[in-house]
């Protein structure tokens, strides 16, 4: 199976793109090939990238992803790792799982998609069932309500992927976005094949890290994980008292470091066009270092 990494880029957040390079090859050295879409010729900084057809509109972010799912199609990619530009690596990658072992299982298991954002990490209350330990105890994401096909970063079969696209883009008026590419995906009922939609599966992060959580660690996040849920089960019932913003505000519900194979921050560098405030301070907290090398790069107002 020939796997690549595909970093979609959204026009506003092009100044990322030449850092997610430098990342991805500081922390996973011995990386795939890496595409970008998204970059205009004069914005790419000879990163290596698939240019966009003539009648694309860049702010139709899934136009703009399909058009780099053709490219690394014509290349000869059955999979890739999908990596927003705003997923930096935020520490040393595992690479003989990212290498080897992924793509080893997405071929056994039959699987469409494995996301890299662990379900072990307090921001999934999911129930569905966990394999083994000889599968990494991967959740195998089955449930209503469960992340299938989100656009966190994940290693896709590239024919799914390129179906998945098809499907967002048949609503015209969602103009392609990102947010309704996962609505219009993520559901059982979505109009994919069964096979694909039950092939879906989400790391467990500390069963793949390079990092290994001692005992008390261990104990400490799976405290943590059952605070947290137990605590957002009340925002329905706060949310008709007029208090969730304040449930919210003292709970954050994005700020989430996921320490996999991939290390990554759950919201990214930006959200709704602004720095990730949680991110940010993550970052200065852990790695001034890197917050400084972010900050140099974005865009001022």
């Amino acid at each position: 199976m020939k796997v690549g990494i595909l970093v979609p880029v959204w026009r506003g957040y092009t100044w990322v793109a030449p850092l997610t390079f430098e990342l991805i090859s500081e922390f996973w050295p011995s990386h795939p090939e890496i595409v970008f879409c998204g970059l205009a010729g004069d914005e790419s900084a000879g990163l290596p990238r698939v240019d966009l057809d003539a009648g694309v509109d860049r702010r139709n972010w899934t136009a703009v992803l399909q058009t780099g799912v053709a490219g690394m199609k014509a290349r000869g990619f059955e999979a890739v790792y999908v990596v927003a530009e705003e997923h930096v690596p935020l520490a040393t990658c595992h690479a003989e799982h990212l290498n080897n072992t992924l793509p080893k299982l997405l071929q056994s298991l039959k699987a469409s998609y494995i996301s890299l954002m662990g379900w072990d990490n307090r921001r999934y209350p999911s129930r569905s069932p966990v394999l083994d330990a000889e599968h990494y105890r991967l959740k195998h994401l089955v449930g209503t309500h469960d992340a299938r096909f989100h656009l966190h970063p994940a290693l896709w079969r590239l024919d799914v992927l390129e179906a998945c696209c098809e499907l967002a883009l048949r609503v015209t008026e969602k103009r392609g976005s990102a947010w309704h590419f996962e609505k219009a995906c993520a559901p059982l009922a979505a109009d994919l094949l069964d096979e694909w939609k039950q092939g879906c599966f989400q790391i467990n992060s500390a069963a793949m890290s390079l990092t290994v959580r001692n005992g008390l660690g261990t104990a400490r996040a799976e405290l943590e994980a059952w605070v947290f849920h137990k605590l957002m089960a009340l925002y329905p019932v706060v949310g008709q008292m007029g208090l969730a913003r304040q449930l919210l505000g003292r709970i954050p519900f994005d700020d989430v470091f996921c320490n996999g194979p991939y290390p990554l921050f759950f919201s990214g560098i930006m959200a709704k066009g602004e720095p990730n405030q949680f991110f940010v301070n993550y970052v200065s907290r852990h790695s001034p270092e890197l917050m400084g090398r972010i900050l140099e790069r974005m865009p001022t107002r």
